[in-house]
């Protein structure tokens, strides 16, 4: 099962202006997940269930976020398969931190099975992992992370731009450095339904829909081909909150529907912290 990080966008090495962080809203979504198609055959999928939550907080002026991700699906020769993955990261609003930690769920318990960070060194990016083992690689200054490339992309979107790329790490896996296609379009009156919690976060704003193909930038099997690791279709309001995230594998479909929505409030800095700022500028 391949595992996708939510904050789904793509861009063009990005000359457009980033928007204003405050114009993306503290939240926690849940999402049902089900097979949306499958292609059939001897090791198709033949069934998926599962639930997947995402939040996203401001806190002291960086982004903390945290994904969920449950999932059973089930193969017509090979059986069921569970896949239980968390992560979490945080990200500071000018793309120069990046942080992240990936647990998998065994025996009841999370065990750690990446953790590393990411910083601006010299015009580029310099890439630290503590967790498999210790290492080090340098990202081109261009790469962009997770909610950095949510605010791109929505600028993108309320310029009137029609596709943007980018290069992307997202930290989901060590060499999770992805060369990212997406093409933009105003959906006509969707509108999601049936949401529980506080749902006026999605009324009166503008909605989005993103149409991404993610390609590896070190293909695991030593050639690309020219196609897509997986493509991912998706509407966001404007506010960075999505519905309807279909993800495309090839062989079958998955399909992520939002039913409930929480505001998280955003957290001020404390004053020693901000003393502490003053100071070291």
């Amino acid at each position: 099962m391949k595992k996708v990080v939510l904050s789904l966008c793509c861009w063009i090495f990005l000359s457009a202006p980033v928007v204003a962080a405050q114009d993306l809203a503290s939240h926690r979504a849940v999402y049902d997940i089900a097979l949306a198609s499958t292609k059939g055959g001897a090791a198709a999928v033949v069934n998926a269930r599962g639930k997947m939550s995402y939040s996203i907080q401001k806190v002291c002026g960086q982004w903390r976020t945290e994904s969920v991700f449950s999932l059973d699906i089930g193969y017509e020769m090979a059986g069921l398969d569970t896949t239980n993955w968390k992560q979490t990261t945080r990200e500071s609003a000018d793309g120069c931190l990046f942080e992240f930690d990936v647990f998998v769920r065994e025996k009841g318990q999370d065990r750690k099975d990446l953790s590393g960070k990411a910083v601006c060194s010299d015009g580029k990016k310099t890439l630290d992992l503590t967790v498999p083992i210790r290492s080090r690689a340098v990202l081109p200054g261009n790469v962009v992370f997770p909610v950095q490339q949510n605010l791109r992309l929505l600028e993108a979107a309320r310029t009137g731009q029609k596709s943007i790329s980018a290069y992307v790490y997202d930290g989901t896996r060590p060499d999770a450095l992805f060369s990212m296609n997406t093409v933009i379009s105003s959906p006509k009156d969707f509108r999601s339904s049936d949401v529980k919690g506080d749902a006026d976060l999605l009324r009166d704003k503008k909605v989005y829909r993103f149409d991404s193909a993610f390609f590896e930038e070190f293909p695991s099997n030593g050639h690309q081909d020219g196609r897509p690791l997986y493509e991912v279709s998706l509407h966001s309001y404007e506010n960075g909150i999505s519905d309807r995230i279909e993800q495309d594998f090839g062989t079958y479909r998955l399909r992520s529907t939002l039913t409930e929505i929480k505001r998280l409030p955003e957290i001020p800095c404390s004053s020693k912290k901000k003393r502490r700022a003053l100071t070291t500028r």
